[in-house]
């Protein structure tokens, strides 16, 4: 799985994306087949959204669909948190889909 980091109006520190691959390193369970994982972090420099400056976008490229979340918060872990938690939540329902819910087997 190859994790790209994109930073839009803002550095992105080594601590940050080594946090970024630790978070991310936990989806292998729910998408197996994943090939890429984009993370863009970018800044608002809006001082009336600063509740919100810091927004994270997720997109992952797998053998199925592509499945993206993003989140927005004043901190850049906190977005992330909120981001993969929403990701994770997409994630799922997309595996749930690819399952066969009206053939039983026990």
């Amino acid at each position: 799985m190859e994790i790209v980091l994109k930073g839009r109006r803002t550095e992105v520190p080594e601590r940050f994306r080594r946090h970024v691959s630790d978070k991310l390193a936990k989806l292998e369970r729910f998408a197996r087949k994943v090939i890429r994982i984009d993370v863009e972090v970018s800044k608002e420099t809006n001082p009336r959204r600063s509740d919100e400056s810091h927004r994270i976008e997720l997109t992952v490229h797998s053998k199925g669909p592509v499945v993206r979340a993003e989140a927005a918060a004043d901190d850049r872990y906190a977005a992330l948190d909120l981001a993969v938690e929403r990701l994770q939540t997409r994630l799922r329902k997309a595996a749930d889909r690819r399952h066969d819910h009206h053939r039983r087997t026990d």
